[in-house]
């Protein structure tokens, strides 16, 4: 009777830690019943996560929890790279943790279709230099600085001195002045763009009926810049020009206005205008006034204090106002990405790019400086879609060694992890810079079985074509060469036997890349690496 009871309270307990292993969550993290549960999370081994979504059990997420709460998924302590889905299987958020469980490197997140939406670095838990760059789902790059003031990492002017004080603490800055001529702080924030959009919260509680705060902006000196403050009586905005005051509005009524409390301003350039809101509502618009320097700022005018938070500048539509930077960009009718595959200048890419070309440009990006090269086609292999072009000018002096490889074979694994960088409408909305997007491969064939292929999820647009793709170690595995319009995150990549066979077919010696240095790098530092390889291709 003994050994049954015993048996049974093995069998009961084996139940219970089994039932134990998987836990539900709602939609906010916390920790909710099955029927209730927006998510499950279970212990795959050690401290390797999966959760999949209750209703189809699509994955949720996958990565290293060192410390995994078993009531509220905020409180989990991640580390290594840690992915988020939509139910759909699309990529939604990659963040990369320390080993310590701090948030450190590159931060991604994706719209649903796949796209891009926002790019943040993170240095030990902290946004690198307080921006990000975010993405419309269009292509459009907006560059945002937030200040939260939880530290002084901008270097605003902070002192005291017997007419005024400026201090930054618990998230709060708090600007005064002893004096009635008042006092101002300010940054520089040099901007590539046309359009912006600043705003801030400014706390009314301190101020007096006839004491004004808000933003200098577009500040070159005090000769020359722009104004926006509010009062508990209401909204000036102005400009003075070498000198000479311009005043648009002068203690105007503001419906808005919350007197002596918080009140969030915000200034929008589009166009030819000029916007002010007050918590939301439009209070004045005009022409657009002229930005005379880069500085931005913070005034009060008399005796007293203001408290500030929440400051955010965005560069709308950052550098797409400039696109075409040079003749090469205007007169290209095409665009496509390609790969540097020898110190002297053979690349690689889609024979579809380039064979309608009249003239062929490479444009190269490396530590930030970019250079424009004539190239002429070498080799091309119309069946499998490839072709080698070379750099053929005179300003081109060979590179340092290529610091990648190639894959010593080209044998690739069904849901192994590979990633692509290139050009997608270079020219057409998203800007020059070479862009990531990274995926999981999905079949060993191509397009319609094809052998000479294999299938990814990396989200691709017009563009991308060329473009490497590299495996998780950095090592080039296929070149991008298409993808389904009308399905989602569906890349075909021809492999990298049909490109070694091509350069072999060029008839000069050519040496591969073979160089292991990346291989132990970070994600993040792959991509810097890489980046100096990749190449915008413009046809002519």
């Amino acid at each position: 009777m003994s050994r049954l009871l015993l048996f049974c309270s093995i069998f009961c307990f084996a139940l219970a830690s089994q039932a134990q292993d998987i836990l539900y969550f709602d939609k906010k993290g916390k920790i909710s019943t099955q029927e209730e549960g927006y998510y499950s999370r279970k212990n795959e081994s050690g401290n390797l996560y999966k959760s999949t979504y209750v209703n189809g059990g699509s994955l949720y997420f996958e990565g290293e929890i060192l410390q995994a709460s078993n009531s509220d998924e905020n409180l989990n302590k991640y580390s290594g790279k840690c992915k988020w889905y939509y139910k759909t299987g699309v990529l939604k958020l990659v963040k990369n943790y320390s080993s310590d469980g701090i948030e450190d490197g590159m931060c991604y997140h994706y719209y649903e279709s796949g796209k891009i939406w926002k790019e943040i670095n993170y240095v030990k838990g902290i946004i690198k230099d307080n921006k990000l760059t975010e993405y419309s789902e269009d292509g459009r790059k907006n560059r945002i600085f937030e200040d939260n003031f939880n530290n002084n990492s901008n270097d605003w002017d902070l002192y005291v001195s017997d007419k005024s004080a400026s201090k930054i603490s618990n998230g709060v800055f708090e600007l005064t002045s002893f004096t009635k001529e008042g006092t101002s702080r300010y940054i520089s924030l040099a901007s590539n763009s046309v359009d912006l959009i600043l705003e801030a919260t400014f706390d009314l509680a301190k101020l007096s009926n006839n004491q004004k705060t808000g933003f200098l902006f577009g500040f070159k000196d005090w000769a020359n810049y722009n104004y926006c403050l509010i009062s508990n009586q209401g909204i000036d905005v102005g400009f003075v020009y070498e000198g000479i005051s311009s005043n648009k509005v002068d203690g105007m009524y503001a419906s808005s206005l919350e007197k002596s409390k918080k009140n969030k301003l915000k200034i929008i350039t589009s166009d030819d205008k000029i916007i002010f809101s007050i918590n939301g509502e439009i209070q004045y618009s005009c022409e657009r006034m002229p930005m005379l320097g880069s500085n931005i700022g913070f005034a009060i005018s008399g005796k007293g204090s203001v408290f500030i938070d929440d400051l955010i500048y965005k560069e709308v539509d950052y550098k797409n106002s400039a696109v075409a930077t040079s003749k090469s960009d205007f007169d290209a009718k095409a665009t496509g990405s390609g790969i540097l595959i020898s110190e002297n200048g053979y690349i690689i890419t889609n024979e579809h790019v380039i064979n309608s070309a009249n003239k062929i440009q490479v444009e190269i990006t490396s530590d930030g400086i970019s250079k424009v090269y004539s190239a002429v086609l070498v080799q091309k292999d119309v069946d499998n879609d490839l072709a080698i072009i070379k750099i053929n000018d005179d300003s081109f002096k060979s590179l340092e060694k290529l610091k990648y490889s190639f894959k010593e074979s080209g044998a690739i694994e069904v849901g192994s992890g590979v990633f692509t960088i290139g050009f997608p409408l270079a020219l057409s909305g998203m800007g020059k810079e070479a862009k990531f997007t990274d995926g999981k491969i999905s079949a060993k064939t191509g397009y319609n079985g094809s052998l000479n292929s294999f299938q990814s999820t990396i989200a691709i647009q017009p563009g991308n074509s060329g473009g490497p793709v590299f495996n998780d170690k950095g090592e080039l595995i296929g070149v991008i060469n298409a993808g389904i319009k009308s399905a989602d995150n569906v890349a075909y990549a021809i492999k990298l036997n049909y490109i070694k066979n091509l350069i072999e077919a060029i008839g000069e010696t050519t040496t591969l890349p073979n160089n292991p240095q990346i291989l132990g790098l970070s994600i993040e530092e792959k991509i810097k690496v890489l980046s100096n390889y990749v190449t915008l291709i413009k046809i002519q």
